[in-house]
């Protein structure tokens, strides 16, 4: 590594705090959020228009999600331990109060579904009946009784009640997470009636109904290769496009008070707008003077005159910031707390495109450092997203701006199989097509290394989850080419993995990777493990005990076949986390080793 290269220089950036997922009560008059401030996440409060914020949550464990009861300040939230994913379901009475649990079934898997309009119960799924199944369940919060309005076999989630408190808006992802469909559940009698019937493959990624009962609006690509917003009638059957933003894709919808406006965010390369437009699609602008970065939700407030929404991007940690619809200000009103570093001098990235092996042209996030490159040239780190069905978005990471600071050209792929690109590119990848994303890494990584500012001898290779995968094939399918590797929590054996991960969700990684039952021998050349002998990079491996979607067996099988073989390889395992790593004292000790490894062999 270079001379200036300092790992311990990593820990200001890790100190830096977070705070995502607003919330603004039905009244008005208080703002929550989830902040890092503990150490991990926990709801903070504080009155809507300015004030000072407090902890109103002290869990042992991370809050998952969080909803204020829509008559009042009651709050519903979620909680897992130690990241197994197995959430339960926890009650605050009033905003002074202490949290109780309304579910203590702590190997069952709760989603968290919705308030009723009446404020009395909430509607979830639960695999209580089969670790496989997710069905229907409703609670009258007062009483604490419960009805399993639905059981059925595969994954489904409630979005939503409908208006008279009925019957609930039901999502089903049988086949795969990319194929789904959308039901309305009568409550008293179960029968489920399809509400958007569609022929080819669909997702629908939110949903908002209308309180005259004439149907609701949802994010969906059915019958288009991009996400738009699309109206469906309350019985079910035709739907209309309401938003169509070409070669973008919505991701995410909400609706005024009184529900005569659509506020929504589109995708543009991985950077957020937020747009508004009448009910019908029609006046539809999209604002320009909001902050470059990434937006995850918007809501209204109560009175319908301002947006709320979270907001990070390189040089802003995740905060909440309002956006007054009349005078089309910004204001800011939870700042992460940077500890006194200065991020707005961070450096940002620029989308650039490279040619792979079938001509087709693969979308990469660059970062480059500040410093002018040294006489050899920039060292160069990749980072491959996880997912696979996901996308690399310029929002804060710690650890790319350590590396940057450091001289390290940090370049983020969005291989084919990624999302923000449309279904036929998220497609391309799929089963026994899954190393043509490899192939896609390849051809960048040899464009990046002929460039007259990088050093070839010195790019690296670093990936989470799925990610993790794309590092091990990469040091397997091209060892001459990486410098060296970090793999978090990556497949290393496809067919191990399926047969170990979550129950409740095997079927969408099924669909996504291939059935082995039906495609075993492709599974067996795919998954790295079995060509581990041509792996010549120096490689850390990082993994947590609970992670319930790859599960650690994963990377001590690579960890043991590669000490076997008398390769050059570390293994760091934490303990009580999950497919990531939610405690602060955990991200320090993960990432203090991830900096001094690139210090070493990079």
């Amino acid at each position: 590594m270079t001379q200036t290269f300092d790992s311990a220089a990593i820990m200001p950036f890790l100190d830096i705090g977070s705070a995502k997922s607003p919330a603004v009560s039905p009244d008005g008059k208080w703002l929550a959020c989830l902040a890092d401030t503990s150490g991990f996440s926990q709801i903070w409060i504080r009155p809507f228009v300015g004030g000072e914020a407090r902890q109103i949550t002290d869990m042992p464990e991370p809050v998952g999600a969080f909803a204020f009861n829509p008559k009042g300040t009651e709050i519903l939230f979620t909680m897992d331990c130690g990241g197994d994913e197995r959430h339960q379901l926890w009650f605050l009475p009033d905003i002074t109060m202490p949290p109780v649990a309304l579910t203590e079934a702590q190997g069952v898997v709760h989603l968290w579904g919705a308030w009723s309009p009446d404020g009395q119960s909430i509607a979830y799924a639960s695999n209580a009946r089969s670790p496989h199944d997710m069905d229907i369940h409703v609670m009258e919060i007062a009483t604490r009784e419960t009805a399993v309005i639905h059981a059925g076999r595969g994954m489904r989630e409630v979005l939503a009640f409908f208006p008279d408190g009925k019957s609930l808006l039901v999502r089903e992802s049988l086949r795969s997470g990319n194929d789904q469909d959308m039901y309305r559940l009568d409550i008293e009698s179960g029968a489920l009636t399809p509400l958007m019937p569609h022929g080819g493959r669909a997702r629908y990624l939110a949903a908002r109904l209308f309180k005259d009962a004439s149907g609701g609006l949802t994010v969906c690509d059915q019958g288009s290769d991009r996400m738009g917003i699309r109206f469906f009638p309350a019985e079910g059957g035709e739907t209309t496009p309401v938003i169509d933003m070409p070669e973008r894709d919505v991701e995410a919808l909400a609706l005024s008070p009184d529900q005569q406006r659509i506020a929504f965010l589109v995708n543009e390369e991985g950077w957020t707008r937020i747009g508004l437009c009448n009910r019908d699609g029609s006046e539809l602008q999209v604002f320009e003077r909001q902050p470059a970065g990434v937006i995850a939700s918007v809501a209204f407030t109560p009175d319908g005159r301002a947006l709320v929404f979270p907001l990070e991007s390189a040089v802003s940690p995740p905060g909440i910031w309002k956006l007054d619809l009349e005078s089309g200000q910004v204001e800011s009103l939870v700042a992460a707390d940077t500890k006194g570093l200065e991020t707005r001098s961070f450096p940002e990235p620029v989308v650039e495109r490279f040619e792979s092996f079938d001509g087709r042209m693969v979308p990469a996030c660059v970062y480059r450092p500040a410093a002018p490159p040294p006489a050899g040239g920039y060292p160069v780190l990749f980072i491959v997203h996880g997912g696979p069905e996901m996308q690399w978005k310029p929002d804060f990471r710690a650890d790319v701006q350590f590396l940057l600071s450091q001289g390290v050209m940090v370049v983020a792929p969005n291989v084919r199989g990624s999302t923000g690109y449309g279904r036929a590119w998220h497609e391309l990848d799929d089963r026994e097509r899954r190393m043509d994303a490899v192939a896609d890494l390849r051809a960048i990584r040899l464009a990046i290394g002929a460039r007259g500012d990088v050093d070839d001898r010195r790019i690296g290779v670093f990936g989470r989850s799925y990610g993790g995968f794309m590092v091990l094939s990469a040091l397997t399918e091209d060892p001459d080419l990486w410098a060296l590797g970090v793999d978090f929590y990556g497949i290393g054996n496809f067919l191990t993995h399926l047969l170990a991960t979550g129950p409740w969700g095997r079927q969408q990684r099924v669909a996504e990777y291939g059935d082995p039952a039906v495609m075993r021998q492709a599974l067996e050349r795919f998954s790295p493990i079995n060509r581990i002998g041509r792996m010549k990079a120096p490689l850390l491996i990082v993994h947590a005990n609970r992670d319930p979607r790859v599960p650690i067996g994963e990377s001590e099988n690579i960890y043991s076949c590669l000490s076997g073989l008398g390769h050059q390889c570390e293994y760091l395992r934490i303990d009580h986390e999950g497919h990531g790593f939610a405690r602060r004292e955990n991200r320090l000790k993960v990432f203090s080793v991830f900096a001094r490894f690139l210090e070493e062999h990079l």
